[in-house]
């Protein structure tokens, strides 16, 4: 590790210049890998939407379905879209926002 005295100056102006480039290379990467991330949560948040609104139409149709036919039994059914509903409720709360807070 280069240490810096007052008097001698050990790394001259191009090493300086050359580990800033090496800086910015490395920081480009960064920078690309962020953009990648934030395209995958805001795919991830754009499949939890639609979970969700599947969701919701799933128990519309069940609804619907029992309203048509009183007779039948759907409590399985009824179970089913509720553990659904919760599930996606769940993964909702854990996505983080697209767009950091800044």
């Amino acid at each position: 590790m280069t240490t810096w005295n007052l008097f001698k100056m050990p790394a001259t102006l191009d090493q300086i210049l050359a580990q800033l480039g090496t800086i910015n290379l490395k920081l480009d990467v960064l920078m690309s890998q962020q953009d990648d991330i934030t395209a995958d949560v805001t795919t991830i948040e754009a499949g939890v939407a639609n979970l969700a609104t599947a969701a919701t139409a799933i128990s519309a149709e069940i609804a619907a379905l029992k309203a048509a036919n009183p007779a039948l039994d759907l409590t399985g059914l009824d179970k089913a879209a509720s553990d659904l509903t919760g599930a996606v409720t769940a993964v909702a709360a854990l996505a983080p926002p697209a767009t950091p807070a800044a």
